[in-house]
């Protein structure tokens, strides 16, 4: 894999004298997305009868805010580059919680479904915003490693949200979840308020506001080759993840007959790999290079999905394909973090439009393997498919790609 060089990166480069935010708080900006989409998915049953709607309704309330919430990153993320980060970070959390307050008193199934469409574009606003925040103050592998522990702090939330979730139900109804998410929101509010800098000063900042403004910034990242590329790889390499998320629990609990609770620990476990990963990438990022990383992610990633689909079709026992499923989820901590930081590293003349790319279109278009898992059957052998098929031609784009750049950037090689 070769390594990104100095004319790759577009824009200046970044210099000491602006602070970034602590570090606890603006993990959690970037990362409310997990605690919002998973905290209330246990009390789905009951949010569906005290409604008075259907089980298909309430899961829209789901794909409103995941819809939301992609969109968002790609409305907001350019839109920072032009008016700055913070005011954005302080807008979208106040709104957060306002939207979170708004679904806990929601009185109809359609209030439901439009306060998650705020609450999913609120969360955006912190999650694109922060981010440039990181690329606005640090570079190289001092910017790796702390998109590292993002990531690190992020993935604990998928873990701890659900399990949130079902205590709330023990003491309370759905509603509740909401309600945490509000005294969450006003924490962070006063966090942003309180500790949160502006690192992009109006010197820095683009031209123009508005859609055609945002769409400009977008096409000349799209124009670097190496950046289209690292999102490519983004976006089909998270389809095979979301169709795990999708997946997992039907596949254990129907197919394997695990429990409720046993399931819970195949998940937990999964994703401790996830944070392993990008725990170990904050660590030995700058002795190993990004690109590698990523590419033993794919590679590693890859052959374990195989291992999932070889012993779905050879009907292996279910710890078989909970091992291999490990490997993948602690693959997917150095795919997606290595995605991340080339991807703010190519694109850190607008940090901004460059996260909005790699997380809302990520998020969105890696979101298709949720309804593709289940169109397939939701079966282990569709979802082993699937991640195969995602992480295998991430894997063929990050080893093959590069070179096939440098070949055309070099030109035919003449005749003698």
């Amino acid at each position: 894999m070769e390594a990104v060089t100095a004319t790759d990166v577009v824009g200046p480069p970044r210099t000491g004298g602006r602070q970034l935010a602590p570090i606890v708080p603006l993990a959690v900006v970037v990362g409310i997305s997990p605690l919002a989409t998973d905290m209330y998915i246990p009390g789905l049953p009951e949010l569906a009868a005290d409604l008075g709607t259907s089980a298909a309704v309430a899961q829209l309330t789901l794909t409103a805010f995941l819809v939301a919430y992609a969109v968002g990153q790609l409305l907001v993320g350019p839109l920072s580059d032009a008016v700055g980060r913070r005011r954005l970070v302080v807008v979208g959390t106040a709104a957060f919680v306002v939207a979170s307050v708004a679904c806990a008193l929601s009185p109809t199934a359609p209030v439901l479904l439009v306060a998650r469409l705020v609450q999913g574009l609120a969360g955006a606003a912190g999650t694109v915003a922060g981010r440039a925040m990181v690329t606005d103050v640090l570079s190289g592998v001092r910017r790796a490693r702390v998109i590292a522990s993002l990531a690190a702090i992020n993935a604990v939330g998928p873990v701890v949200a659900p399990l949130v979730g079902g205590a709330l139900l023990g003491v309370g109804t759905w509603r509740l979840s909401f309600w945490l998410l509000a005294v969450v929101g006003v924490v962070l509010l006063v966090a942003v308020v309180t500790s949160f800098p502006e690192t992009l000063p109006p010197e820095r900042r683009s031209d123009g506001v508005g859609l055609r403004a945002s769409t400009h910034r977008m096409a000349e990242l799209l124009r670097i080759p190496r950046f289209t590329l690292y999102l490519v790889t983004s976006c089909i390499a998270t389809v095979g993840f979301f169709a795990y998320i999708a997946t997992s629990s039907f596949v254990f609990q129907t197919w394997y007959g695990y429990s409720e609770t046993l399931y819970t620990v195949v998940f937990a476990t999964n994703a401790s790999c996830m944070i392993a990963s990008t725990l170990l990438f904050g660590r030995i990022v700058g002795r190993v290079s990004e690109d590698r990383l990523l590419a033993v992610g794919l590679v590693v990633g890859a052959a374990a999905s195989a291992g999932v689909l070889t012993g779905a079709l050879l009907h292996a026992p279910g710890w078989v394909v909970w091992a291999c499923l490990a490997v993948v989820t602690g693959a997917q901590g150095l795919v997606i973090t290595g995605t991340t930081t080339r991807t703010q590293a190519l694109g850190s003349a607008t940090p901004g439009t460059a996260a909005a790319l790699s997380g809302g279109l990520a998020f969105g278009i890696g979101g298709l393997g949720t309804p593709l898992a289940g169109l397939l059957g939701g079966t282990p052998t569709a979802m082993g498919a699937i991640m195969l098929v995602g992480l295998g031609t991430g894997a063929v784009l990050q080893v093959a790609g590069p070179r096939l750049l440098s070949r055309s950037a070099a030109g035919p090689t003449p005749r003698r």
